[in-house]
C-alpha cells in the first residue's frame, strides 16, 4: 500500500541538451509509476513466463513493496513470479550521466529483442551510498536498474512467504532510505528559509531549468 503522501507526490522532468541515450519512465506521480510497473510486469509475464515452468512459480503475482522517491530514483522490492529484486527507475537526468548505454542496450535496438532479465552491470549512488545493478529497458518503463535478490522461486508458496524471507534485507533498506528522505526534506526546509530570511532576492526566470533541490522538493 502507499501513502497519501506517496500518491500526491509529483514527478517534474527536466529537459536537457544533449541528453543521454537513457529513456525515462513517463509518469506524473509516484502512484502513476507504481502502477505502469505493475502492468508491465504482469505483461511481460503473460507474454514471456506464463507457459514456462522452469525457475517460475505461478502462485506469485506482481507485487512493488516499499515504493519510493529516493535523491531522484523511484525505487522500490518487485516481486514477480520468476524473481525478486531491488528495483530503481532514475527520474533524473543527471543521474545517468556517468552511466553508459551500450550500443545494443540503446532504445531503438531493444524495441524488437526478446526480454532479458537482467543486461550489463552498472555502479550508480543512491542514498549517499554506492551501488551495483543490472541494466534493463522497457518501452513503458524507459531504462532502468535492478538487483536480482532471488531468482529461484519455486519455494515460496505465496507473495507473503517470499516477501517473510527477505524481511530483514526490506526493513533495513526501508529504514535508511526513510533517513535519506528525512535529511534531504530538512536541507531544503533551512535551505528556504534561509532564502526567505535574504532580503536581495534573485529573481529567477521561469523558463530556466529546474535545479536538481527544486525537482527534488516537488516529491516532498
Amino acid at each position: 500500500m502507499m501513502s497519501n503522501s506517496s500518491q500526491k507526490s509529483e514527478i517534474n522532468q527536466p529537459t536537457r541538451p544533449g541528453q543521454s541515450d537513457w529513456q525515462f519512465i513517463q509518469a506524473k506521480t509516484l502512484q502513476e509509476a507504481h502502477d505502469l510497473i505493475i502492468d508491465t510486469f504482469k505483461n511481460t509475464y503473460h507474454k514471456n513466463f506464463e507457459d514456462e515452468w522452469m525457475g517460475v512459480n505461478h502462485n506469485l503475482e506482481v507485487e512493488l513493496r516499499g515504493v519510493k522517491f529516493v535523491d531522484g530514483w523511484i525505487t522500490g522490492f518487485l516481486l514477480t513470479p520468476w524473481m525478486l529484486c531491488n528495483l530503481y527507475v532514475p527520474v533524473l537526468a543527471e543521474l545517468t550521466e556517468d552511466l553508459q548505454i551500450e550500443e545494443e542496450w540503446q532504445a531503438q535496438a531493444r524495441l524488437d529483442q526478446d526480454y532479458m532479465v537482467i543486461g550489463p552491470l552498472k555502479t550508480f549512488e543512491i542514498g549517499g551510498a554506492e551501488q551495483k545493478g543490472y541494466l534493463n529497458y522497457h518501452v513503458e518503463l524507459g531504462h532502468y536498474l535492478l538487483q536480482p535478490l532471488v531468482q529461484i522461486m519455486d519455494k515460496y508458496a505465496d507473495n507473503e512467504k517470499a516477501f517473510a524471507a527477505w524481511s530483514e534485507v526490506i526493513a533495513f533498506r526501508k529504514a535508511h532510505y526513510e533517513k535519506v528522505e528525512q535529511e534531504l526534506a530538512a536541507r531544503q526546509l533551512a535551505e528556504q528559509q534561509a532564502k526567505d530570511n535574504t532580503e536581495d532576492g534573485i529573481a529567477v526566470d521561469e523558463n530556466e531549468v529546474l535545479d536538481r533541490r527544486g525537482f527534488l522538493s516537488k516529491w516532498l
